[in-house]
Parts: structure tokens; sequence; C-alpha cells
């Protein structure tokens, strides 16, 4: 009868429910032994957690470049204000003029020194010299590229040095020119602090936003790890099965009331 065949559909219903849940059981245990899908979310975040590293070390590494060049420009600074400084003591009634001049050309020395002893791992930062092959300086990463023009400071210093050899000091128009070029030398120099400093601010920027970026790389993987792949799967296979059985038994029930419609219609 149509009634029966219903009740032993309901029953193979049953069996095969049984059997899928046990299948999934089975298959839970060795999901942690098997699941590629693990494996490759371990793999990337490898890959970005060390690109993140990389980008973050190259940032390090040009900050403390721009750091080393600033501090390197304001002792040239400062070597020019004090050979400002000698400038404005000269007058007409200075019977050391020889004297003041020579301690200015020691200063000139000193300035250049300055810029080949500031260095970041043997490399020149505010010098150029005829073997130079870095005329640049780079800081690049995957998710940023910065670069800017190393300065050749000795070479105010030159400038300076024959500005002083050609002007006679006894002369106040003449004076007052070599007083005009080291104001614009220290415009100059402040010119390329300026340059370093803005480099310095905007690869601290990019720092920052490299660690929050670890940082929240950190927090995935922990939740990532928190999370049981085999009992999120076994429960979504169950939610599943169980939906499916009652939609076939709410189908069941239509064809069984359907058939005692036709009983009693007949």
């Amino acid at each position: 009868m149509d009634i029966n065949n219903v009740n032993n559909n309901i029953n193979s219903l049953n069996n095969s429910v049984d059997y899928q849940l046990n299948k999934t059981n089975e298959s839970s245990k060795i999901e942690d032994k098997s699941s590629d899908f693990l494996r490759l979310t371990i793999n990337e975040y490898n890959k970005k957690r060390d690109e993140l590293s990389e980008s973050l070390q190259a940032f390090n590494n040009g900050i403390a470049i721009t750091k080393t060049a600033e501090v390197g420009l304001s002792k040239q600074e400062d070597i020019l204000n004090n050979i400002q400084s000698k400038l404005d003591s000269l007058n007409e009634d200075t019977q050391n003029k020889n004297e003041i001049k020579n301690d200015i050309n020691k200063e000139l020395l000193k300035f250049k020194e300055e810029a080949f002893q500031t260095k970041y791992k043997r490399e020149n930062l505010i010098a150029l010299d005829e073997y130079e092959e870095n005329l640049a300086i780079t800081v690049s990463t995957k998710e940023a590229h910065y670069s800017i023009n190393k300065p050749n400071t000795p070479q105010i210093a030159n400038s300076l040095a024959q500005e002083f050899s050609r002007n006679d000091f006894n002369n106040e128009e003449s004076l007052n020119l070599t007083k005009d070029q080291v104001q614009l030398a220290k415009k100059e120099i402040q010119g390329y602090k300026e340059e370093f400093s803005d480099l310095s601010s905007k690869l601290q920027d990019s720092a920052k936003d490299s660690i929050s970026q670890q940082i929240d790389l950190s927090k995935q993987n922990m939740r990532n790890k928190e999370v049981n792949f085999g009992k999120e799967m076994n429960d979504f296979s169950k939610s599943n099965i169980t939906s499916n059985m009652g939609y076939l038994a709410a189908s069941q029930a239509n064809i069984m009331q359907e058939q005692s419609v036709r009983l009693l219609s007949k």
C-alpha cells in the first residue's frame, strides 16, 4: 500500500541520516592532519608577516639615516653661525683681522670634516666625492618608495672659501657681501634639513602603519588558532542534514495527506 511505502521511505531516510552523521564524525577526526586550507592560511600568514617585518626594518633604517643626516647638518649650521659671529666682530678698528680670517678658514675645514664624518653604515649622507655611487637616499618597500638626492655640503665650504679669499675684509661693502654669502649658505643647510625632516616624518608614518598591520595580522592569526575547524565543519554538516531531513519529512507528510484524500474520495 502507498502508506507503507511512505513509512519505508522515512525509515530509509533515518538510516541515511545516521550514516551521514557517522561519516561526518569520522572525517572530523582527520581534519587537522589533511586540511590544505589550514596549510594555505599559515603560509599566507607567514608570507605577509615576513613582508611587513622587512618593510618595518627598511623604514627603521631610513629613519636612522634621516636622523643622522639632520644631526650632521645641524653641526654644520652651528659652524656657519660661528663664522657669522666672527664676521660680525670685524670692524675698521679691529687690529687682528688676519687672525679672525684664519679662524674662519679653520671653521670651514671643520665644516667639510663634518660632511664626510656624517655616515650611516659607512655611507656618506651629506657629501659626494668623485667615487660616489649612490647619488640618492632611497627607501623602497612593497608598500612605499621614497627617495631624495644627497646634498653635497662640502661644495658650500669651497664656495665660501673662495668668497673669503676674494673679498677684502677691510672694505665694508665686501665684508657685507661675505656675510650675505654665509646667510645664503645657512639657508641652503636649513633647506636640506627640512628635506630630511620631511622624509623622516613620512617614514615614521609608514612605519606606524606597518606596525598596525602587524598587530592586526597577529590578532587575526590568534583568532584562527582558536577556531576548531573540525567541530565547525561537523556542526555545519549536521545542520545541513537536519534541515534536509525536515524538508524531506514535510514532503513525505504531504504525500501521505494526498494519499489519504484519494482513498477517502473513492
